[in-house]
């Protein structure tokens, strides 16, 4: 498998026997991976356990349910790989400290083999933690409570990996179509757009699927320059990936052009012999097969 570098220091966790707000406080359970004691802890957050995700994945590093762990920069994601390789750092496996800082909901997103998985994290201190159970539900690993002498139970045995959600549906998505706000625009006023402009403008994306619709988000992979439409509920598991295409239409004249970030719209015009005095309409889209274009977002230039 290839490496993946960890550049982020995110974490993860279990049960705990105390709830602090103010202020993160290391939990007082000790963690057994494969019987034996080990020195690394979590802070208690809401009656739970939450450790450094590189900790983690330190710890099962050579094991059946190792696991790769990257930050994606552009996307502002964790990205975790099971069954990749683990690089393992100075800083990991080391003890963390009481802190005064207060546990605040983190806003990164995590993507497990590239799909979005809705984990429960806090960010402390500048680092992101998760529910170590959730995170062995997900990548297959087993977690445990022993109750009776209050320690977590890690153990490297493989196990079948399950969505956070119960009864988490993989759909195949067979269309895709959206709602425009129908907005008019000047050229004096936007002279320039961005692929977040005609975002904006989309009033409902709906993926069909071939038991029904749902509802979806998007996002721009601006590395891989597409657009990724994933469901908006984490019940269901499904992408649909387009490269996005610019269309320019005036009168009888209609160009296709690539998305190449933002547009500066009168020289797009120019560069494409268009009128920029006349009325126009620009939309963003992707091509078919047969080259006809799918029109997801349009504005008109009067």
């Amino acid at each position: 498998m290839k490496k993946l570098i960890p550049v982020l220091a995110t974490s993860l966790a279990l049960l705990s026997s105390t709830s602090v707000f103010a202020g993160a406080k290391v939990s007082n359970q000790d963690i057994i991976f494969d019987d034996v004691k080990q020195e690394i802890k979590g802070y208690s957050i809401n009656d739970n356990n939450y450790f450094k995700l590189r900790d983690i994945a330190a710890l099962l590093d050579g094991t059946k349910t190792e696991f790769g762990v990257e930050y994606d920069e552009d996307r502002r994601a964790v990205k975790i790989e099971r069954g990749g390789d683990y690089v393992i750092l100075e800083d990991d496996l080391k003890p963390v400290e009481n802190t005064d800082s207060d546990p605040v909901k983190s806003n990164h997103k995590v993507l497990v083999d590239d799909n979005e998985v809705n984990f429960t994290s806090y960010t402390i201190d500048g680092h992101n933690y998760f529910k170590l159970r959730e995170l062995g539900r997900v990548i297959g690993f087993y977690v445990d409570f022993d109750e009776e002498n209050s320690n977590v139970i890690i153990k490297s045995e493989k196990l079948d990996p399950k969505p956070i959600v119960n009864n988490q549906e993989i759909i195949k998505i067979t269309s895709y179509a959206t709602g425009n706000k129908n907005q008019n625009l000047k050229l004096s006023e936007n002279p320039k757009l961005t692929i977040d402009d005609f975002f904006k403008n989309i009033s409902s994306n709906v993926m069909g699927t071939t038991t029904g619709q749902v509802s979806g988000k998007l996002e721009y992979i601006k590395a891989d320059n597409i657009v990724e439409v994933t469901p908006n509920s984490p019940k269901y598991v499904g992408k649909f990936i387009y490269t996005p295409k610019i269309r320019i239409t005036q009168g009888e004249k209609v160009e296709v052009i690539d998305y190449e970030g933002e547009i500066d719209i009168s020289k797009v015009l120019k560069d494409n012999g268009f009128e920029p005095n006349q009325k126009f309409e620009i939309a963003l889209g992707s091509l078919n097969t047969d080259n006809s274009f799918n029109n997801y977002s349009s504005f008109i230039y009067n």
